[in-house]
């Protein structure tokens, strides 16, 4: 009879449901389409475009790294009297028309004086990914943005533009670029 009246007592009271955790915003993680990224196989697919006077440029390796690796491109620029552009692009991207992109890099910059005379811009084919950055002297920014594509085969171009510099140049690094579809 005890256990009779025991098993009626625990059910008669309403079992309490196991409580729940707040709902958590996930956010979707979604795939970079870009091949090499960081650089971390030197330069290929990439292609770097180069106009103006730029003293040195390509894929290098330091100890300090790059934004995420050891590996990341730089340019560099001793352009006292003329400006000077270096388009660094990747074709080929298969994305289907009427898709909106985000599309981001890295981009850490010196300039001896502190002045802002180069800016980067990001494209995907000719449309602008976010707006021209300003770069003077500063660590690892990311430059960022959104465009919705036209096409299905694609072109994703990172735009850095030096006007003229002091005697000491400027220098831009550049990392960790990203294009991705749904994040």
């Amino acid at each position: 009879m005890f256990i009779l009246m025991l098993w009626a007592f625990a059910f008669a009271h309403p079992i309490n449901a196991i409580p729940t955790r707040p709902a958590t915003s996930i956010k979707k993680r979604c795939s970079n389409i870009l091949q090499n990224h960081s650089f971390e196989s030197g330069l290929y697919p990439w292609l770097d475009i180069v106009f103006g006077p730029w003293a040195e440029r390509g894929v290098f390796t330091s100890a300090q790294g790059g934004h995420n690796s050891r590996q990341f491109y730089l340019i560099h620029s001793n352009a006292t009297v003329s400006h000077g552009t270096v388009a660094l692009s990747q074709s080929g991207l298969s994305i289907p028309a009427g898709t909106t992109v985000d599309c981001s890099a890295w981009i850490a910059s010196n300039h001896p004086g502190g002045s802002d005379n180069t800016s980067v811009e990001l494209f995907i084919d000719e449309v602008s990914c976010g707006a021209p950055v300003s770069l003077s002297t500063h660590p690892w920014i990311k430059v960022n943005g959104k465009a919705t594509v036209s096409q299905d085969s694609h072109t994703f171009s990172i735009v850095v533009t030096s006007e003229v510099t002091g005697s000491d140049g400027s220098t831009t690094w550049v990392d960790d670029a990203f294009v991705g579809m749904g994040c």
